[in-house]
């Protein structure tokens, strides 16, 4: 199981650098990155843009690490993560009272103004075709006082410069060289980013212009890691509206996540069997007697697979109404990552295809979720044909029925 990007590291001290830069003439090496989606927060607080500082160094290093422990473990293969990541990267190691310093040096350069930041701010409501990622704003409270904002990509633009310290080895160069080719491709910056919000596009890296092509099928199978991409389009954004509609449609729509409605504001019910399953472990809470539970699944959460928490809500069924988490812990990462990834020009104008990356997920399929005393399991294999949006996109598990659909 890969950890999440964090912020926890040790790099040189300000005066520890300029002697280091001044001493050993460091190279510093720069992408041209440019917004190609909204952001939405990404500051101090996870919901807000920092006017004055947008992009944030210490939150790329997190995910330039996260990346990293990706290749570490399924493409080089390297026995000890922990120890080679800390040498690389920084940290602390057992037995160190001071750590180590990263041979991986950042900065950010030739960000936007505050007042560049602060006019393209503008309400999450502005992006209707985003919305069902979008929950966290939605679902906000005292939203007239303090609205939700996402930073338009409209001309953001920064530098991301890197440089790597004397005692770097060149296959430690090389590595870091290929983690920056998934983290431009794959990355995004600020909160949901994983469902696309704050993706970029790194148009230029002179002394490293592998950074900047695409990964290869053959990339992408050696990280154990699965893309299927859709026909191209001239906007990032609505090749990101495209993956979104896919993932909102699998998980909901009539006549794939849900049965037809008998009423235009009364949807059917869910083909999926987590509703049901809530109805028979809650059923002393109360239920909606038109809908006793009848889903063949039975007790299982397969929804689960796409990312925890799910916060089930409804106003009529109080059986129904719960923040589903994992036995252990409170979130789980979803390992499916949609974005727009750049194709290529036609016609001299930029081509994106919207994308559906799905990291190594196999050990969710074990995990089970908590619902007051007990355990449930997330998947069942026997119960595949029970399930219509499953069983209808190919079979499998749930992450591979909708990589089905998403390509149709």
């Amino acid at each position: 199981m890969l950890r999440q990007p964090d912020d926890k590291y040790k790099q040189p001290k300000m005066d520890e650098l300029q002697a280091m830069i001044e001493e050993y003439g460091i190279q510093w090496h720069t992408l041209h990155c440019e917004l190609i989606t909204p952001m939405y927060g990404g500051g101090v607080e996870s919901t807000k843009v920092d006017e004055k500082m947008p992009i944030r160094v210490s939150s790329i290093r997190g995910q330039l690490r996260f990346w990293w422990r990706l290749l570490a473990k399924y493409q080089w293969k390297i026995e000890d993560i922990a120890k080679a990541e800390t040498n690389l990267w920084g940290g602390m190691n057992q037995g160190d009272d001071d750590g180590k310093a990263s041979k991986v040096l950042l900065k950010v350069t030739n960000f936007p103004t505050a007042q560049k930041v602060k006019s393209n701010l503008v309400s999450y409501e502005t992006f209707n075709n985003l919305k069902y990622v979008l929950f966290p704003a939605s679902n906000a409270e005292e939203k007239k006082i303090n609205p939700h904002k996402l930073l338009k990509a409209d001309g953001i633009e920064w530098d991301l410069q890197f440089a790597f310290t004397p005692t770097i080895t060149d296959k430690q160069k090389q590595q870091v060289i290929d983690t920056l080719q998934w983290w431009a491709n794959f990355s995004g910056l600020g909160f949901r980013s994983r469902k696309g919000l704050g993706a970029f596009y790194v148009s230029e890296c002179r002394d490293f212009p592998k950074i900047c092509e695409s990964l290869s099928s053959d990339d992408i199978a050696k990280a154990n890691c699965q893309l299927v991409q859709r026909p191209v389009t001239a906007s990032p954004l609505i090749a990101l509206e495209t993956a979104i509609r896919k993932l909102a449609n699998f998980r909901q729509s009539p006549n794939v996540g849900r049965n037809p409605g008998q009423q235009a504001n009364r949807p059917g019910r869910s083909r999926f069997p987590e509703p049901d399953a809530l109805r028979r472990i809650q059923r002393n809470l109360g239920y909606d007697r038109n809908h006793e539970p009848v889903h063949p699944a039975g007790n299982i959460f397969p929804r689960a697979v796409f990312g925890l928490p799910i916060n089930y809500q409804s106003r009529s069924e109080r059986a129904i109404n719960v923040m589903l988490q994992p036995t252990e812990g409170e979130r789980l990462a979803s390992p499916l990552i949609l974005r727009p990834v750049y194709a290529g020009e036609q016609n001299g104008q930029k081509q994106w295809k919207p994308s559906a990356l799905v990291l190594p997920y196999e050990h969710i399929l074990d995990m089970t979720v908590r619902i007051g005393r007990d355990n449930y399991p997330i998947w069942q294999k026997d119960k595949t044909q029970d399930i219509r949006p499953i069983a209808e996109n190919g079979g499998g598990d749930p992450l591979q029925a909708f990589l089905t659909y998403f390509a149709r």
